[in-house]
């Protein structure tokens, strides 16, 4: 499987050190066949990275599953044409953006993941649509898991 995750800044956080641990795992292990991260802004990182990284504006030369993280980063895969299934891996951000998030849930080629069930029923307040279902902290096993069911 190919599995990229679109982050907003490729800056060292605990996000960013899920992302890359699940990568890693899941390029050692042979799940994975190719990994990338893709991203809008370049961070300082120190984590080493058995995966791509690219800027986001290589994404239309990406084919395989592909985990946004933020409402923007969504937006702009959804407005890429290439062979690529969008998942959303929704959480809470500090800035509201309602309409955006409900533009993006109601698209029906693309599916929502929560981290958590709390998140979930934020989710569902907000939208009424439930996710697809739940992955805490970029879990491969998990998002393989919700990866595979139709």
């Amino acid at each position: 499987m190919n599995l990229g995750i679109y982050v907003d800044s490729t800056k060292e956080n605990e996000e960013m050190e899920q992302v890359v641990s699940s990568l890693n795992e899941g390029v050692t292990k042979g799940h994975l066949v190719d990994a990338s991260i893709f991203y809008d802004t370049v961070g300082h990182n120190s984590l080493s990275m058995k995966c791509g990284c690219f800027n986001s504006t290589d994404l239309w030369a990406f084919t395989g599953n592909l985990i946004t993280t933020s409402i923007n980063n969504t937006r702009t895969a959804m407005n890429i044409v290439n062979k690529f299934k969008i998942y959303f891996y929704y959480r809470p951000e500090p800035a509201k953006d309602l309409f955006g998030l409900i533009n993006v849930i109601n698209n029906p080629s693309i599916k929502t993941l929560c981290r958590n069930e709390d998140e979930a029923k934020e989710l569902y307040r907000l939208t009424g649509t439930a996710p697809v279902g739940l992955v805490d902290k970029f879990n491969l096993s998990e998002i393989l898991t919700h990866m595979r069911t139709p």
